[in-house]
């Protein structure tokens, strides 16, 4: 009996000692690593760079990406696409970046050709007269640190045309003399490469106002205001027109042209006549004057016609008298 105590007291204290023993082991460790990764590959922790197993010398990783991925160019134009190499991970390298695929008489070059990652390069593709008309996809390459990636940029490749076309145009109805006259416009590119031009705006025949307008890209639209100084203008309905001289190539010529609307221009309250009523007449004070012209030669000729008759008259009626004073003796 005080043996099989005994034994039972053993087995409660040794259960106890093992549960304490169990309360005090450690968690077992865990990796964030898989373990049926290849040593060889590498992730990121944080900003610093961990190996998996191995002497932890990770190959370069990165990625490549243009600012677009589609280009229209005119043949004897040049444009530019943004390459940018990011840096991924691994150990860096020099990445170097060329074109494959380019058509017939076109140029690539890229600044930099080459860079540690992260970079970004500007390619400047330049097309010629040779250049053949068409779709082309260009391969795009970024090769360094035993790693090799690619992108393809579509490149279509169109004619030159040169049309600049005035859109809307439009100006007030009334002002007084010596105010300023705004002009508002909207010019559109509807060729195939950029082009700088001249806005012109005519009072009737008289140019009043113009502006160089800078490079406008294909497809884009401008808009502009003109600025009329009406001082010296004579009182008087004016026709605003708007116009652009023709571009070096332009063939389309209805466009380039458009009335804005006619403006009625008064003497404001208390002001006397204009100081150069000649300033800008118009056609309608040229014709006015003519016709006045006019009305005053034909008054003068018919007055030398009268006087000429009368004397006439007179001389037949003095005649008639003679006659019958000879037939009475």
């Amino acid at each position: 009996m005080l043996l099989a105590t005994s034994l039972s007291l053993a087995i409660d204290h040794a259960a106890l000692i093992e549960q304490e023993l169990n309360s005090q082991i450690l968690p077992a460790l865990r990796s964030n690593v898989d373990a049926s990764r290849p040593i060889s590959m590498c992730g990121r922790s944080g900003s610093v760079l961990t190996g998996h197993r191995g002497d932890g010398n990770c190959p370069l990783n990165f990625t490549l990406s243009l600012s677009q991925k589609s280009l229209t160019q005119a043949q004897r134009s040049n444009s530019s696409v943004e390459l940018s190499v990011t840096f991924v991970s691994g150990v860096s390298a020099p990445v170097t970046v060329s074109a494959q695929g380019v058509p017939a008489g076109t140029e690539i070059l890229f600044a930099p050709a080459s860079a540690k990652p992260s970079f970004s390069s500007t390619m400047t593709i330049s097309t010629s007269e040779g250049t053949p008309l068409g779709q082309f996809n260009i391969t795009i390459l970024a090769a360094g640190g035993g790693l090799e990636k690619s992108v393809i940029l579509s490149l279509l490749v169109v004619s030159i045309v040169h049309d600049i076309a005035i859109v809307s145009s439009i100006v007030q109805r009334t002002a007084t003399i010596g105010s300023i006259v705004m002009i508002n416009a909207t010019v559109a590119n509807y060729g195939s490469i950029s082009e700088a031009f001249e806005l012109r705006a005519y009072a009737n025949t008289t140019l009043v106002a113009d502006r160089s307008l800078p490079n406008l890209a294909p497809g884009g639209t401008y808009a502009s205001r003109l600025m009329w100084n009406t001082s010296g203008f004579s009182p008087g309905t004016y026709t605003v027109l708007l116009a652009i001289p023709p571009v070096e190539g332009q063939l389309n010529l209805l466009d380039s042209s458009r009335e804005a609307g006619k403006i009625l221009l008064t003497q404001s309250p208390g002001s006397g006549p204009s100081p150069s009523p000649a300033a800008s007449g118009g056609e309608q004070e040229f014709n006015y004057g003519r016709q006045l012209a006019i009305v005053a030669a034909i008054a003068e000729a018919a007055i030398v016609f009268l006087v000429v008759l009368r004397s006439k008259a007179k001389g037949s009626v003095r005649n008639g008298l003679v006659g019958s004073r000879k037939n009475q003796t």
